[in-house]
């Protein structure tokens, strides 16, 4: 067994650590966003905060190990497409992920505000900002997308820029989509 073999394996898990978090937090926000009472929107809301410390660790992660591995290469080998990919997607998700847990902190100050009237409150139906609603969306197509340029390794810096971009871009569009399908069709009832 070489330092290569478990630079990988820590980078394999760091990505499945990362996408279990994604997971949970997913549903917290689903849980948060239909909470009955301003006390279950604050639990679901910590919930999610405490899974996604799970990211910084986990695109930590990615760089040691990816850096390790990309540095046996030699240093042609940080010009390869999949290499910058891998860069540009950790800095893009460190700066998504920042702006997201911003914008969590204000939103546990208010309902916490709220709890102290009463966490049996019902929960205040919040529209998120539109781009808090659009980069959960883009750092799942980001992640795909680099995931997919490490699996296919394109040398081409464009290409794989492009296939990240292109990932996100589906991603936020199909989801979009769905969210235009669910339009509450008027039902005509018949007289008899």
């Amino acid at each position: 067994m070489d330092t290569y073999r478990i630079a990988l394996f820590l980078h394999i898990v760091a990505l499945i650590v990362a996408a279990s978090a994604g997971g949970v937090s997913k549903l917290a926000v689903s849980r948060r966003i239909h909470a009955r009472t301003v006390g279950e929107a604050l639990d679901w809301l910590n919930v999610q905060i405490s899974a996604s410390g799970a990211f910084p660790i986990s695109l930590a992660t990615f760089v040691i190990t990816g850096s390790y591995m990309v540095s046996l290469g030699g240093p042609h080998a940080w010009l390869n497409g999949f290499v910058v990919s891998g860069l540009v997607g950790v800095a893009f998700l460190l700066a998504s992920g920042t702006y997201l847990g911003i914008k969590g902190k204000a939103l546990k100050q208010v309902l916490e505000g709220m709890a102290k009237t009463g966490a049996d409150r019902p929960a205040p139906r919040m529209a998120p900002p539109k781009l808090v609603a659009i980069l959960p969306l883009a750092n799942t197509g980001v992640a795909l997308g680099v995931v997919f340029d490490m699996a296919a390794k394109p040398a081409s810096i464009p290409v794989a820029l492009g296939i990240v971009a292109a990932s996100a871009a589906i991603t936020v569009g199909m989801s979009r989509l769905r969210k235009s399908r669910r339009v509450v069709q008027p039902t005509v009832v018949e007289r008899a």
